[in-house]
């Protein structure tokens, strides 16, 4: 895939005059490009370059509507941010950890590399400098909302994480050049959003209702994205409705057996708008996947079962399926959506 030429433009900027098409990570100080030339782009960044990429075309489309449809965006690039060095102390509510087995900075490092190597293989993706005195802002998913050039800036549901958005909101106006909306500027301040409850489908944009979002940002997400918004009511022992559902293409869902499972389902109407594949796994971290580009990267969660069917999913849809382990943000109630925001510009 090639990148778009308001993204390369953006990032060349960025880097300087040894922009080609490869991977790049920002740290505080300066731009560093790990592949300086077109040779170790090729090898390094085979997804940058169109002759080395084996995924498989998805059109993109901005009409949004009931009708049934396989296709997906082409996402041209994935934003992250590192690991910071306060990771240990990030928020949890779902995960109980004993003195023994809390998070381990050193392993949760070298996980989110493997996360960057995988995600890389679908999609370009910029990795933005940690924020040491913020411990969750690796979960830069909670932080933007977005659907081609506009982005809705997020005002987190938790008030230790509010300061993580407005890095995202000065790179993605300023940087990149997107129509962004401020959600703190809404409803009194009082509209609450974490990305994680958002899941875009290329058709349907659903808002999970939960302890971090709530019914105010259903309305700014819907008018500043142009797109009827669906929320989604749930409760149960998960921090966001993508902990528990997240889709493979436009009419594939995936979600855990179980009651959970059934209640989220229902309360999207799911086969009622079209979704005809709902895949359903026993494990519910294996349900959260980052669909991206003909490409599915998935959780190796020690569960066989889940991972023969996730398998067995990519297969039948000829899509490439790379499995990798986050069981260090597990521990924070994280999972791989969490990591990174998908651009289509």
């Amino acid at each position: 895939m090639i990148l778009s030429s308001r993204v390369a433009t953006s990032l060349k900027q960025l880097s300087g005059s040894c922009w080609h098409g490869s991977v790049l990570t920002l740290t505080p100080t300066r731009t560093r490009v790990l592949a300086q030339d077109d040779g170790k782009a090729a090898s390094l960044f085979p997804h940058v370059l169109q002759k080395h990429n084996p995924c498989r075309p998805f059109s993109t489309s901005s009409r949004t509507g009931d009708t049934a449809s396989t296709t997906s965006p082409k996402y041209s690039i994935a934003i992250a941010r590192h690991v910071p060095k306060t990771f240990p102390d990030a928020i949890s509510k779902f995960a109980t950890l004993s003195s023994d087995d809390g998070i381990d900075l050193k392993n949760s490092m070298r996980q989110h590399e493997k996360y960057l190597d995988g995600l890389r293989k679908f999609v370009p993706t910029l990795c933005l400098p940690s924020i040491d005195d913020l411990p969750d802002s690796l979960f830069v998913e909670d932080t933007v909302v977005a659907i081609g050039n506009r982005a809705v800036i997020t005002n987190p549901g938790h008030p230790s994480r509010r300061g993580e958005v407005d890095s995202i909101r000065q790179f993605l106006a300023e940087q990149l050049g997107m129509n962004v909306t401020d959600m703190r500027d809404y409803s009194h301040g009082q509209a609450y959003c974490d990305g994680g409850d958002v899941l875009y489908t290329s058709r349907h944009l659903f808002v999970g209702l939960s302890e971090r979002t709530n019914i105010e940002a259903v309305k700014v997400l819907q008018d500043a994205l142009e797109i009827d918004a669906i929320p989604v009511r749930f409760e149960g022992n998960a921090l966001h409705l993508k902990s528990v559902v997240t889709h493979v293409d436009s009419t594939t869902l995936l979600a855990p057996d179980g009651s959970l499972g059934d209640d989220i389902l229902s309360t999207m109407e799911a086969k009622e708008r079209g979704y005809s594949d709902i895949v359903r796994l026993p494990n519910m971290l294996a349900c959260n996947v980052v669909s991206v580009n003909g490409g599915i990267l998935a959780q190796d969660v020690g569960c066989h079962k889940s991972k023969a069917i996730l398998e067995e999913v990519a297969l039948e849809r000829g899509l490439d399926i790379e499995f990798v382990t986050c069981s260090e943000v597990a521990k924070a109630d994280g999972a791989l959506t969490c990591l990174s925001v998908l651009l289509n510009i």
